[in-house]
């Protein structure tokens, strides 16, 4: 067998060099042909194809909004009949809406509640909340009602409802009323 001779190797080499070459010279043209940026007139062509845009201008708000019906002196007496009923381990919810009424959800846990003398206790000491709220300066309500709740968990249930005037818990407080006036005049309703 002959052996290739030095020449022909090399020039074979060198073909496929220059072969590859060209063809990494051919994709790098194709690429840089795609890559390139538009010129001014293929911009304004596609420009002029897109459909114009009017932006829409959000009104700015002139005020800041609130939750209708509420404002921060009710949010701070709020707080601040909820931080009383904390103290007296009362567990519930407080609500003070823009018609004057201050709702207290009240759920008692100690003890079963099946009448008024059973919540008695709870609802003076609701009562007491409402009044020391009042005097700090919380005078943004005339009338409280006590919601009682009582019962764990999911086994809780809806017992009654007692509302006052506040007129009727000041004269209480101040002594003019006894414990049996209040009580007479309190609106209980039961579900």
């Amino acid at each position: 067998m002959d052996q290739p001779q030095p020449r022909k190797v090399y020039r074979l080499v060198i073909g496929i060099l220059g072969l590859v070459t060209l063809l990494v010279l051919i994709v790098v043209g194709i690429v840089l042909t795609n890559a390139r940026p538009p010129s001014p007139e293929e911009m304004a062509a596609t420009l002029t194809a897109l459909p114009t845009l009017t932006p829409t201008q959000t009104p700015i708000p002139t005020a800041i909004p609130t939750v209708p019906g509420v404002s921060s002196d009710l949010l701070v007496c709020q707080r601040e009949v909820a931080a009383g009923m904390n103290a007296r381990k009362l567990i519930g919810t407080v609500n003070i809406s823009d018609d004057h009424l201050l709702l207290m959800s009240w759920v008692s846990q100690d003890w079963q509640v099946n009448d008024l003398d059973d919540a008695l206790s709870g609802i003076i000491m609701g009562f007491d909340v409402a009044l020391d709220a009042w005097e700090r300066g919380c005078a943004v309500y005339d009338r409280v009602q006590i919601q009682v709740y009582d019962g764990p968990g999911d086994q809780r249930r809806y017992k009654l409802s007692v509302e006052c005037k506040m007129d009727d818990l000041l004269r209480w407080r101040a002594g003019e009323y006894g414990d049996k006036e209040l009580i007479a005049r309190l609106v209980v309703t039961f579900p």
